[in-house]
């Protein structure tokens, strides 16, 4: 057993499915089987689309003005969300050996990347003494000790995991993945520490062990030393804490307006897609009023109630899991939730991958501007590699599942948000965006 992870989504080469991101052993019983190929789920969730809510916890941050556009206006509440301590396990099992393994290069090459990066020279030179050689990657694998490990600073740390995670990216789902904290590290799209790990709720003590390990990347502060420190956390309930912490996910409330009756048309054909232009058009009607001020609550309507049923029933919420989950071969992730957007329940043919890679190739057609609702964009490295989907709501705001466990909400954020949670696969991303030949 080993940490609880969100675990990220699987990739695609040259039209085969492979997964790139596999927990270790009580994160694959709780994922269900979670070594398959891509668009293999996390987390399948039943024909009811079972799933547990989940309270926000904290005090949700000052409303700012969103795009407007044919889908109205748009006003923003930031929030963050965090798995349920029921689903947050006490006990890990044994504390994983920690090995940095380092792809496509020899011993010097090794050397001479850690320095680049800003380690000493001696230190470097120390670590590659450890050095043996790994052909399965065609590289060397090292073995840092806890003191090297803990005295990087947060900026060589991070030149150092980005490397880990880009090289482990590709060998995730082999029968010995490399570099698994490292591509799996925590992350939290904030600018300080007390965001992300807050004051009270875990002790003192355990948060002095995590903040020297924390460092940054792209506007997100990242975690991958977990199996470093949870040795010397001696409460089962001050570790359990620490994971529902670091497994933090921001998103956002987001309220639409019609400031004009005569948009009301154009608003309902926008949100109404998937034929539920009747259903939509009451509610809209019900808020244009152009005498209404923006501070009437009455002015707006939660973009929830806009979405289809199954997107409105999983938003902020964490799947449940059952025991008959547990004999599923295949499992919910990103690809499924984009499939199934219009469905009122999901269809299990989504869990077969060739049947979904299919209905994709030819039951969609690119789009490259005039984004509609539920049109799915489709993340690519440069390669061509897919990472993963999402679907566009409005603006540059999609529905997202960033993960592949229960341990992964259903959630809203931007697209450029989005970028982050997949930086160890490219910094780069081929973007495309492809809508339903019947929409």
């Amino acid at each position: 057993m080993s940490k609880p992870s969100a675990a990220k989504d699987p990739a695609t080469r040259s039209g085969t499915a492979h997964l790139v991101a596999v927990p270790r052993l009580w994160l694959l019983l709780l994922t269900f089987l979670s070594v398959a190929p891509w668009l293999v789920f996390a987390v399948y969730v039943a024909s009811q689309a079972a799933v547990a809510s989940v309270p926000v916890e904290q005090q949700p941050a000052a409303a700012v003005a969103g795009p407007s556009g044919p889908w109205g206006k748009l006003e923003i509440v930031p929030i963050t969300i965090s798995p349920p301590l029921e689903y947050v396990p006490r006990a890990w099992g044994p504390i994983q050996p920690s090995a940095w393994t380092f792809r496509a290069a020899t011993s010097r090459q090794v050397a001479t990347f850690l320095e680049s990066a800003g380690m000493p020279a001696a230190d470097a030179e120390r670590l590659i003494a450890t050095a043996r050689p790994t052909p399965e990657v065609g590289g060397v694998t090292v073995v840092p000790d806890d003191a090297l490990v803990r005295g990087l600073p947060p900026d060589v740390r991070a030149r150092i995991y980005l490397r880990l995670g880009e090289d482990a990216a590709g060998y995730i789902n082999s029968p010995t993945p490399i570099n698994f904290d490292q591509v799996t590290a925590y992350r939290y799209c904030a600018d300080s520490v007390d965001d992300w790990l807050g004051v009270g709720f875990i002790s003192p003590a355990t948060r002095a062990l995590v903040e020297p390990y924390v460092y940054r990347y792209d506007g997100f502060l990242y975690f991958a030393d977990i199996e470093r420190v949870r040795g010397q956390i001696a409460d089962p309930e001050d570790l359990q804490r620490l994971a529902k912490r670091l497994l933090r996910q921001e998103t956002m409330l987001v309220r639409v307006r019609v400031e004009d009756p005569a948009q009301v048309d154009a608003v309902t054909e926008y949100w109404g897609r998937g034929g539920r232009r009747t259903d939509i058009r009451p509610i809209l009607e019900s808020i244009a009023r152009r005498s209404t001020p923006a501070s009437d609550p009455s002015a707006w309507i939660d973009m929830s109630h806009l979405l289809p049923l199954l997107p409105r029933q999983l938003l902020y919420r964490y799947p449940k899991v059952t025991a008959e989950d547990l004999q599923r071969p295949l499992l919910a992730n990103c690809l499924w939730t984009a499939l199934n957007f219009f469905g009122d329940e999901p269809d299990p043919r989504y869990l077969d991958v060739a049947f979904a890679l299919s209905h994709l190739k030819s039951d969609y057609f690119l789009v490259n501007d005039n984004y509609q609702l539920g049109d799915i964009v489709a993340f690519a490295d440069p390669e061509g590699n897919l990472v993963h989907v999402a679907v566009h709501l409005a603006g540059d705001l999609v529905f997202s599942k960033n993960g592949t466990t229960s341990l992964a909400p259903w959630s809203i954020m931007p697209l450029s948000q989005l970028n982050g949670h997949y930086s160890e696969y490219s910094s780069s991303w081929r973007v495309s965006y492809h809508r339903r030949n019947d929409l």
